[in-house]
Order: C-alpha cells, then sequence, then structure tokens
C-alpha cells in the first residue's frame, strides 16, 4: 500500500490519471480518464481502463475502516476482491482510493437484474437467477471467513455486544422514515407495515450477540462479475446514515440482511423493466433469496463458523434495511424509493390503501 500526500480535496480533471501515475506508474499509459456516473457517494473515476481513483466525498478522517478491511483481507489471502493499489492522505484524512480496475465487470444491479429480466424473457433462462443467488451467497460467507481470520492488522476478531445497541438502532431508522420519507405511496406502505416492523424490531432477543468483522454496505451492486468470477468491492461502509458503521466489530446478519434484501430490490428493478411480468418474477424473487441465505448459510457451516451467525437477529434487520433504503432515498435519491417500497409490500403483504 503506498500513501501520498495532497491538500487538493476536489481533484480536477488530470488528477486521477497524476496520482496513479505516483501510485502505480506500472499501470498507466496514456491517462484516458472516464468517470463512472451512475449513483455513488463518492466520485470514481477510471483511468487507462486499468484503475479506478474512488475521491472520498468527504475525505474520511484516519484510520479508515476500509482500508484497514482490504489489508486485512489481502493478509490473509482472500483473492475474490479488486487489488489495493494506494491511497492518497492529507492532514490526517483519506483523500482518495486507488485500486484495480476489473476490466469488462458489471456490478449486481447490472448482471444480477439481467439474469432476473432474461428470466421472464427466454423461458429457457427461467430459474437461471437461482443458482447465481447460491454464488453471492457463498462469496458472501468466504468474505465473513476471511474476515474472521486473525492477521496482524486485526489479531483479536472474537466478541459479543448487546443486542440492544443494534435494536435501538433499527428504532432509530423507523423514526427517521416516518418523519422523513415523503413520497406519498411510499408513506402509505410505510403506515400499512408500521406495527409489523415495530414487532420484527422488538422480537431482536435481549442480551449478547456474536460479533465480528463485516463489510458494512454488502448489497448486490457490491458483487462484480467478469465470465464466471465474482468479486466483491467497496469495503468504504455506509456511515451516511448508519453511525453504527464505525464500530469494527458486528453481528454478521447486518451483512446478510443488506445481502437478501438488495435481492429484493433488484427483484423490484426487473418488475420496473417487466412489469407484465411483475407476478411471473415474485417466486423468483422469493427462490433467489432462499438460495442466496441457504448458500450463504452452509458455506459458513463448512468454514467452521455457523455459530457466528445469530438468525434470530435477521426479521427485524431485514425490515429495518428497507427503512435504510428509504431514509437514504428521502436524503439523497429520490427515485430509488420505488424498490424499498415495493419490497416492504412484498414483505408485509399489504398495498397502501388502507
Amino acid at each position: 500500500m503506498t500513501w501520498i500526500s495532497s491538500g487538493d480535496d476536489y481533484p480536477s480533471d488530470g488528477s486521477s490519471a497524476d496520482l496513479v501515475r505516483r501510485l502505480a506508474p506500472e499501470r498507466v499509459s496514456d491517462g484516458a480518464e472516464r468517470r463512472i456516473t451512475v449513483d455513488q457517494t463518492n466520485r470514481s473515476v477510471i483511468v487507462d481502463e486499468s484503475v479506478i481513483v474512488k475521491w472520498l466525498t468527504p475525505p474520511v478522517r484516519e484510520p479508515h475502516h476500509g482500508l484497514d478491511l482490504l489489508a486485512h483481507l489481502d493478509a490473509v489471502g482472500f483473492v475474490d476482491m479488486p487489488s489495493l493499489l494506494g491511497v492518497e492522505a492529507s492532514d490526517g484524512r483519506v483523500l482518495a482510493v486507488v485500486t484495480e480496475f476489473v476490466v469488462g465487470a458489471l456490478d449486481g444491479w447490472d448482471w444480477f437484474v439481467d439474469a432476473l429480466t432474461d428470466s421472464v424473457d427466454d423461458a429457457t433462462q427461467f430459474v437461471a437467477p437461482i443458482p447465481a443467488a447460491a454464488e453471492v451467497g457463498a462469496l458472501a460467507a468466504r468474505l465473513h471467513l476471511a474476515l474472521a481470520t486473525p492477521s496482524a492488522i486485526f489479531p483479536d476478531l472474537d466478541g459479543q455486544v448487546d443486542v440492544e445497541y443494534e435494536r435501538d438502532r433499527c428504532r432509530a431508522l423507523l423514526a427517521a422514515a416516518s418523519a422523513e420519507v415523503t413520497d406519498r405511496q411510499s408513506r402509505a406502505i410505510l403506515a400499512d407495515c408500521d406495527l409489523q416492523i415495530r414487532s420484527l424490531i422488538e422480537t431482536m432477543p435481549c442480551g449478547p450477540t456474536p460479533v465480528g468483522l463485516i463489510h458494512g454496505d454488502l448489497h448486490i451492486g457490491q458483487v462484480l462479475r467478469v465470465d464466471n468470477r465474482l468479486t466483491i468491492t467497496d469495503f468504504d461502509g455506509n456511515p451516511l446514515l448508519d453511525g453504527a458503521s464505525r464500530r469494527r466489530l458486528r453481528p454478521l446478519a447486518i451483512d446478510l440482511a443488506a445481502l437478501i434484501q438488495s435481492i429484493d430490490h433488484a427483484g423490484r428493478i426487473a418488475q420496473k423493466r417487466r412489469p407484465s411480468a411483475t407476478e411471473q418474477l415474485e417466486p423468483v424473487i422469493s427462490s433467489c433469496i432462499r438460495s442466496t441465505l441457504s448458500s450463504y448459510r452452509s458455506t459458513l457451516d463448512a468454514g467452521g463458523l455457523g455459530d457466528r451467525l445469530d438468525a434470530r437477529l435477521l426479521p427485524g434487520l431485514r425490515a429495518a434495511q428497507e427503512l435504510h433504503e428509504l431514509v437514504y432515498a428521502a436524503r439523497h435519491l429520490p427515485r430509488w424509493s420505488y424498490a424499498p417500497t415495493a419490497t416492504l409490500a412484498a414483505m408485509f403483504q399489504v398495498t397502501g390503501d388502507s
């Protein structure tokens, strides 16, 4: 890992290529830049179709937990991720992260949604997304197994926390959603399932639960696919909504719940693209979720860490993830609200008409 100091928090055109020339000169030639234009919290630029520079907006104070995770995973031999090439920091803040660009890779909002839409466009592909979802679940479990392997960066990875902390976080998300969501349909659905969400949050048991290192923002969009290879990316966590993401050790069920719900969200995107196939897609979405969960649990069990997953937390955390998505949409991306709204409607069988 290479560290470069700079005072430029808001890089101008050409600065990404300049940074790569300093950090990974063997990776750059012409210095051609291509900015990633999909919705992102940060600003990402691809240089020479070989390296991706993520400019953090705003910069993150050190220590940067995501960078520590990458260094740890590299140390324990986890290969299912793009390589970390370097970091730019200044005055105790991380300004940019430079990683390998996986040429030809699509993220899960592309390749997995395409698999779902193909399943209704071509009858021979109807079950194709289900084994793909199983691959994603197994990848997530391999990640957690690697994160649970001690290294010089993280030598002590055992511990417990009181579930009350996570339950309070979920309650706060419900309060935030109730106060901030303004989309009419979203508010109606949220009102219809409010009591059910509260009930699921309260099912999270009192007392201690096992914890470990987690990704912190694990969703299908973080899973890249090129040919038959899956890799996982973006270990920055999600501090925009969740101050708890700064905690080093957290329940593994947080990652799993977020991943499962993102599989559902991919299904809602597919339904939006193919509205005539909405009912046809419902069993496919459900099967994909079951496949992800089953594959994750069997892989974690095979690695000897099945007892690290407290499945009792999943129902409440899955419901809270939708609250997280609604609050994110209200604060940053209003057009996204349709996906968690549709997911809540399907989860709790409500219509918003009451």
